[in-house]
Order: C-alpha cells, then structure tokens, then sequence
C-alpha cells in the first residue's frame, strides 16, 4: 500500500521527534474481484488479498533507572491472500522487540500463540493472533509508566499539601529569607529627628526602638564626637552611652542565600515537565483504543462479507471471537487507564495552582524583608547624615567665630600698620641731619616731631583703610551681581 510510506516518515535519526502524535488505520480489501495491478504469478500472489497498515505507541524502559522512560512508535503492513496460503507483514520498529516475540510465539506452537499451518483458516488465524501481539504490546506497559508519572508527581509536590502557612508579620527564618540576629552597638545619632526615625523604624521591624534614648541626668557634661572630635552641648532630652560601657544590643536583619529552597520555579517547571508528559500519554492511548477499535471493526465486518470465504469464516470463528473478545479487554484496560491520566491530569493542574501561589507568597515574603532590610539601612544612613550635619554645623559655628575674630585682627592691623611703619621710618638715619653741614635753613624746622609724625601717619592711615574698604565693596559687589545672574538663569532656560 502506498499509504504505508507516510508511517515510515516518523522514524529515523531525528534531534527532536516529529509527527509524535501521528496515528492511523488504513486498509484496503479486494474480495469482490482481482485487482490487476495485484496479481504477481511469480510470487502466487492472486490478487484477492487483505491489506492494511497501522501504528500503534507503547511505553518502554530505555535504562536502568526506574522514571527512565520512552514513547516508542511500531508501524505494520499485512497482506493475506485470501486463495493462496500467502502473507506478507512490514513491521518497522526501533529495535528487535517485535521480532523476538513473533519468534517466540511461533516456536511455542500454543494454542493461543500464532500457529504455522499451511492451510488457509490457519493463516488466517495466525494473522489474527499477529495482530495480538501488536495490540498487547501497546497496552502492557501503561500501568507502570502512569504509577512512575505519579511517584515523580507525588515526590515534587508532596510538600505543598502540608507546608505551614504563616504571615509576614510571625514568620520565621525560611531558606532564602532573612533572620533576626545581635549586632554590636553602633552610634547613636543625636537630634530631634532621632526619636522620629527611631519610631518608623520600630513601626517596620517591630522590635527597634529608640531603647538608647534615656534622660540626661542634670549633672552630664558635653558630648565629644568620637570621628571628629567636636565637643558640643547635648539636649536635655538627650543621653549617650559611654564608649567604656556595654551598650544595649540591637536586632539586625541579616539575610540568607541557600540554593537549596523547598518550594522555587524549578519545582513549578517539573510540575508542568509531567503535566506535558501525562496529556501526552492520554492522547496516544485514545490513538491506540481508536486504531483498536478499528482493527477490531475491520476483521468484524471482512469476517462477514458474502465474499470472504465462508468455510474460513466458520473454521475460524473461535479465533475471530477470541480476537475480539482479547481486543475488547484491552480496549477497557486502555480505557481504565485513560480515566486514571484524566484523574493524574487534574491533580497536577491543581497542584501547579498550589504550588504558584506559594512560590508567589514567598517571593512577596522576600521582597517584603527585603524593603523593611532597605528601610533599616536608610534610617541609620540617616542617622549618620545628621551626625555629619551637626558636626558640619558646628565646624561652621567656629569657623564663623574665628572669621569675625580675623576681621577684627585685620582692622586693627589696618589702623596701625600705616603709623607703625612712619614711626619706624622715622627712627632711622634718613631723618637724622646735620644742621653744621646745611647751607640754608630747614624745611621741618617749625614742625616738631610729634606733628610731623601725625601729619604723615594719619592720612596714610585714612587712605590705607579707604582703599580696603573699596576693595571689600568691590568684591561683596561681585558676589551680589553673580548671585542675581544665577537667580534669573533657570528662568531664563525654562
């Protein structure tokens, strides 16, 4: 039959299986008259013949270990001649399982095996119990391949059925999660803000609190910072622990990465990896009842024909009714089968359901830890920022001290240096003349000392301190011109 080409087409070497799912029951009978086309007197073949061809899909162990598992493909060709004692069968196969049986059960020579008489009713009884051997192959092995879906089921979801079920706010340390563990004593931050902080903190852990926070005892002296060694003066609402002393623990959120999770999308993978491997199998044993059925129905209704020949239909009808008879059962194993994959099929749905929403609980679960971790860690940042701040506000509060106190420096500087330097000038030898040398009189004759101190000093004074002053006003000019350019720039962009 040319039909039979297209079941040769899901053998051979292939990377991933194609047509898996192909399954059919083709036939072609020519008992009314001979079919020229054949008529092969060579082979004594007459043309008055059956012919049909099938597949039909098994489970079989491809190893030693117990899921080791494969769907295999068999495809059969059989031509009976219904004159001659002629019959042909193709069977293709990926390995020599057939070959061995049908071997096996023709050495045997049992009454229920295939017979290997030469006479017409005995071929086609050893047809019919060929046809057996197909059909019981495809229904033997579904039992323990369905009991192996089941365990791996059962292994990888088990654990869902009896998970404890706990709330964000009592749950305890989990694979992958954070727990609660000491940690030294870090310092506190000194600030109004802190008794905030300290709040929101306590609101999102549960357990820190501003436990360090005691009241001053009026005789408490100044706070030094340990980093910058800034003294500054501490609220009274506010206390520290000395260094010296053990300071009260804190808890710490400290989180845990194992690899090895009780529930993960891994597991939700394998779930859906025997879901595919469960429909899979109920679809190819309703292929295998169909094709079946089918085979049954065929030798049914050829068996009846007024052309088939009737002296081979009575000498066989023990045979024909032992055929259907053995079909029938394995149909309704088939069937039994079937409703329990249907039953697997719907656990597994359910269970996948389960199991995403605990993987999905878990996930928020960390994420949850995670932010409260990310809240922890801001409020001691925070914490820190103030600190520098305040120790920033400090340094600012003395430089500002020791700038005024420069300024004051400078402006005497200014009011003295010039009188400084005509006092020195003075006490020189450029002053010093000899009235026994000159030939005229003296210019500074009438001016005594005193006077002509002061009437050199206090101008180069007024004019020294006229000249910083404009060079101060210069630049606070500059900075008042800088600081409107930048005030109107953005304005200017927008």
């Amino acid at each position: 039959m040319p039909e039979f080409l297209e079941f040769l087409f899901a053998f051979g070497f292939q990377s991933h299986a194609q047509d898996p799912f192909f399954a059919s029951f083709r036939q072609r009978t020519c008992l009314p008259g001979a079919d020229e086309t054949l008529v092969i007197p060579e082979l004594a073949w007459s043309g008055h013949q059956i012919q049909l061809c099938y597949n039909l899909k098994a489970a079989e162990r491809c190893g030693s270990i117990s899921n080791d598992w494969s769907i295999r493909d068999c495809a059969v060709h059989h031509t009976w001649d219904v004159k001659n004692v002629r019959a042909n069968w193709i069977i293709i196969k990926g390995n020599d399982l057939m070959k061995q049986r049908i071997e096996g059960s023709t050495a045997g020579r049992s009454h229920s095996g295939i017979s290997s008489s030469a006479t017409l009713d005995r071929a086609f009884a050893t047809s019919l119990g060929t046809h057996l051997l197909f059909c019981e192959w495809a229904a033997e092995q579904w039992r323990w391949y369905i009991n192996s879906l089941e365990n791996q089921f059962q292994d990888t979801s088990r654990r869902a059925l009896t998970a404890p079920v706990t709330t964000l706010q009592n749950a305890k340390t989990d694979k992958g999660g954070f727990r609660m563990a000491p940690r030294t004593y870090t310092q506190s931050t000194i600030g109004s803000i802190v008794p905030r902080i300290s709040r929101v903190s306590t609101m999102l852990t549960g357990n820190l609190s501003a436990a360090n926070k005691e009241p001053k005892s009026p005789g408490q002296g100044p706070w030094t910072n340990p980093d910058s060694g800034l003294t500054q003066p501490l609220p009274p609402n506010i206390t520290v622990h000395n260094p010296r002393e053990p300071a009260p623990k804190q808890p710490q959120l400290i989180f845990e990465n194992t690899e090895d999770q009780e529930f993960s999308f891994a597991k939700l993978q394998k779930i859906q990896h025997i879901q595919e491997k469960t429909r899979e199998a109920l679809l190819i044993l309703n292929l295998n009842s169909s094709i079946i059925s089918q085979l049954k129905g065929y030798y049914a209704t050829v068996a009846k024909s007024r052309h088939f020949p009737q002296d081979v239909a009575r000498l066989c009808q023990d045979d024909l009714e032992q055929f259907e008879l053995r079909l029938t059962g394995i149909i309704e194993d088939l069937q039994m089968q079937t409703m329990r994959l249907e039953i697997l099929s719907r656990l597994l749905e359910d269970r996948k359901t389960l199991v995403s929403q605990i993987v999905q609980s878990l996930e928020g679960a960390r994420l949850s830890h995670h932010d409260q971790l990310h809240s922890i860690l801001e409020y001691r940042n925070t914490g820190n920022m103030i600190s520098m701040t305040k120790d920033m506000n400090e340094i600012a509060r003395k430089t500002k001290i020791e700038t005024v106190s420069m300024k004051v420096i400078t402006v005497v500087t200014l009011f003295f240096l010039p009188g400084t330097f005509i006092s020195t000038l003075m006490s020189t030898d450029i002053f010093q003349t000899d009235k026994s040398q000159q030939p005229g009189p003296d210019p500074f004759v009438h001016l005594s000392p005193l006077q002509l101190y002061l009437a050199t000093s206090l101008p180069l004074t007024l004019v020294t301190v006229l000249i910083w002053a404009a060079l101060h006003w210069l630049e606070k000019h500059k900075e008042t011109l800088k600081a409107t350019v930048d005030k109107f720039e953005p304005s200017n962009k927008v």
